[in-house]
């Protein structure tokens, strides 16, 4: 078993938006009570991730690295900087399909996009998880994540 971490390409567009969708599917087993027209809102996602994906060159301030195991992706992760002055980053997205986890795949995403960030000058790094996620509270805890804020939300 190989696994390979790179910069995303141009080639990597549709493997990026199934596994973007996966996520939202994944997230959605949490919150389907938020989500009336579910199908309506992958369309949006959808949308809004090839927009993404669409200005990832245009960009150097984004970020995209994906993972492979044997030439097949299986995760990815999307990072951006902001604040120039404060020099911040921010994890935004990390995704594994379910037979990657556990393999230390995410670890090796993490440490692409911290590498970008450490050369991009970025001395302060966010993510956020969801409440309900501890798996995912529990693996950047042991990357050396604190808690930092909690966010409340209502459905309206």
């Amino acid at each position: 078993m190989s696994i390979e971490i790179r910069k995303i390409e141009k080639k990597d567009r549709k493997a990026f938006v199934e596994l973007s969708l996966a996520l939202t599917k994944f997230n959605k087993k949490q919150h389907d009570k938020h989500y009336k027209n579910f199908q309506e809102i992958l369309e949006v996602r959808k949308q809004r991730v090839e927009e993404r994906f669409d200005k990832i060159d245009k960009s150097s301030h984004l970020a995209i690295f994906m993972a492979f195991i044997d030439n097949k992706p299986i995760g990815y992760i999307r990072a951006f900087t902001y604040d120039n002055k404060l020099h911040c980053g921010c994890l935004d997205e990390l995704y594994l399909t379910s037979e990657a986890r556990g393999q230390g795949v995410g670890k090796k995403l993490l440490n692409a996009v911290t590498h970008w960030m450490t050369e991009k000058k970025v001395v302060r790094m966010t993510t956020s998880v969801y409440s309900w996620n501890a798996s995912a509270k529990e693996f950047y805890e042991e990357k050396g994540f604190l808690e930092y804020a909690v966010s409340y939300e209502k459905t309206l």
